[in-house]
């Protein structure tokens, strides 16, 4: 039953030697054939008279098991769902690779050092699979010519061909932290370095607002002799009644309504 609907599909072979053996989806060894859409859902999609590709495109062992469950009638559609999987599934790894230096690893004990430099290691690989691109290839009826695309990565302007450099650039020139920018380029805004900058930059010009609004309630509050708690809830008071009040206006508010007379 298997090899008849396995006959539904057209297989696809590299259409230059140097890809032959190797993973359509990462550029690893190709030890499988991944069928799309998978060889098992083959009859409920004629069944429902559903398109896909029809297509068995060579695979290594990992991209075909991260892909074997998955109801994904296109390569191109194949392609993205794999390389979501291999970002989660390697995030703990990427993150190292991304955020650590072998500069950085001096004077720290030995195991730490072997633990963070196999994560680097196996961080790099990942990253090299999720940046491959595929290739070229041909079936029964027609060929398809994938075009090498090389990552971009914009940051204001300054364009950057490798993500950890952009990174880098961000962390080392612009003055972000590590930590906090690298969880919201890569979970929250998913590579695209402006937007990121963009958010972290209006995170931190709340809390500095926040914080100079605190320094000149306290100080206020001891120059004019008042608990600062109720200059606090004034204030907060006064700025509900009228969005448009800056903290220095509440303030200028409450020595005139209550502290003046």
């Amino acid at each position: 039953m298997t090899t008849k609907l396995a006959g539904y599909y057209q297989q696809a072979y590299a259409s230059e030697s140097k890809h032959f053996n190797q993973c359509f989806y990462c550029g690893c060894e190709a030890t499988e054939r991944d069928f799309c859409p998978p060889l098992y859902m083959l009859q409920s999609i004629i069944d429902l008279g559903e398109e896909a590709e029809f297509i068995s495109i060579p695979a290594c062992y990992e991209c075909f098991a991260l892909l074997h469950n998955e109801r994904v009638l296109t390569i191109d559609g194949r392609v993205t769902k794999l390389k979501k999987k291999l970002s989660t599934k390697y995030a703990k790894a990427l993150r190292i690779y991304h955020m650590w230096h072998e500069s950085e690893l001096h004077d720290m004990s030995d195991e730490f050092v072997h633990s963070i430099k196999a994560g680097m290691k196996l961080g790099a690989e990942a990253a090299e699979r999720l940046a491959f691109q595929g290739y070229s290839y041909a079936t029964e009826d027609a060929s398809v010519t994938i075009r090498e695309k090389r990552a971009e990565f914009d940051v204001q302007g300054k364009v950057f061909y490798d993500f950890k450099d952009a990174l880098n650039y961000c962390i080392n020139d612009l003055q972000v932290d590590r930590t906090e920018f690298y969880k919201l380029v890569v979970e929250d805004y998913n590579g695209d370095f402006n937007r990121a900058l963009s958010q972290y930059r209006h995170r931190h010009e709340k809390i500095t607002a926040a914080n100079d609004a605190d320094s000149l309630i306290k100080s206020f509050a001891k120059q004019h002799k008042q608990n600062s708690d109720f200059v606090t809830r004034t204030v907060k008071h006064f700025i509900n009644k009228d969005p448009s009040l800056t903290t220095e206006g509440a303030l200028e508010q409450l020595y005139n309504n209550y502290i003046k007379k």
